[in-house]
């Protein structure tokens, strides 16, 4: 029968579309705890962190397929994810001292904001990347914003699920965005990495993870990866965009909010922080729908 066939490829269409987003959270809380046992309760716990990026990579490449040495925006929120993440896992195996991960992050972010802009990672001058004005105020800009964020994550990230949170949220703001802006790759790319952080947050909730540079650096540099890659898709939302900055400064307001003095504050402060920074990321996606549909 015709409607047998139609309603088994419905259910196709459901059971592949839940396991592309099952398969970030499950991935990186299994990757994250065989790191943990396997790397002992110092190397492993210092290294599980690189699970993030590990689940993240592997569903995006399955269930998306933007090919690897193709060099689109789109295949380039990979690599940037790949690459951002080996340093942050070196960070984290070396134990680094702060200025030197700041260096190390301060390269990643220039690296990553060059190839972003130009397409590339021909040097600046090159007869193929001509050096102009506005390519170096645009680059030097997005740069100096994306360590910004990258700095307010590596403060919040001794403060238990803190930039997880803001980071998951963040995430899902973009894809948010994506998806009332026409672009669903890009949509379900977000989702995914907000999946990812948010496989790693259970666990870290449950046997006390750190958050490591590969988790800030990796996950941070991806999510902006995926942000410029949205304003270029969708140039007509780029102002929208600036308002998911506003996401990680939420933790000043979430400070702020009366608490009861009980072990109870410890579950509902992550819930508080989450929902402050849920308000700029929902004026964010209000804004872009309404930037995107006039």
């Amino acid at each position: 029968m015709p409607s047998d066939h139609l309603i088994a490829l419905l259910w196709l269409l459901m059971l592949k579309s839940a396991l592309m987003y099952l398969a970030p959270f499950v991935l990186t809380l299994v990757l994250a705890g065989a790191i943990r046992v396997l790397g002992g309760p110092e190397r492993g716990a210092r290294a599980a962190g690189v699970a993030v990026m590990l689940g993240f990579v592997l569903s995006w490449g399955f269930f998306l397929r933007p090919g690897w040495v193709q060099a689109g925006y789109f295949s380039r929120i990979g690599h940037i994810a790949f690459g951002a993440g080996l340093v942050g896992l070196a960070l984290d195996l070396i134990s680094a001292k702060r200025y030197w991960a700041a260096l190390a992050a301060a390269i990643v972010i220039l690296v990553s904001t060059w190839a972003s802009v130009t397409g590339g990672l021909s040097l600046p001058g090159s007869l193929s990347v001509p050096l102009t004005g506005g390519l170096a105020l645009t680059v030097g800009g997005l740069a100096v914003v994306a360590f910004l964020i990258i700095a307010r994550l590596d403060a919040a990230r001794g403060r238990g699920a803190t930039a997880p949170i803001l980071l998951g949220i963040a995430a899902l703001g973009v894809s948010f965005m994506a998806r009332v802006a026409g672009a669903p790759d890009l949509a379900a790319t977000g989702l995914m990495l907000a999946l990812a952080v948010a496989g790693y947050a259970v666990l870290q909730g449950a046997v006390a993870l750190p958050v490591g540079d590969s988790i800030v650096l990796g996950a941070g540099a991806t999510l902006l990866a995926l942000a410029w890659a949205l304003a270029q898709d969708k140039p007509e939302i780029r102002l929208a965009l600036l308002l998911v900055l506003l996401i990680f400064f939420a933790e000043g307001t979430a400070k702020r909010v009366p608490l009861p003095e009980a072990r109870i504050s410890a579950i509902l402060y992550p819930l508080v922080l989450a929902g402050v920074a849920a308000l700029p990321c929902t004026l964010a996606v209000l804004i872009a729908y309404v930037m995107a549909h006039p």
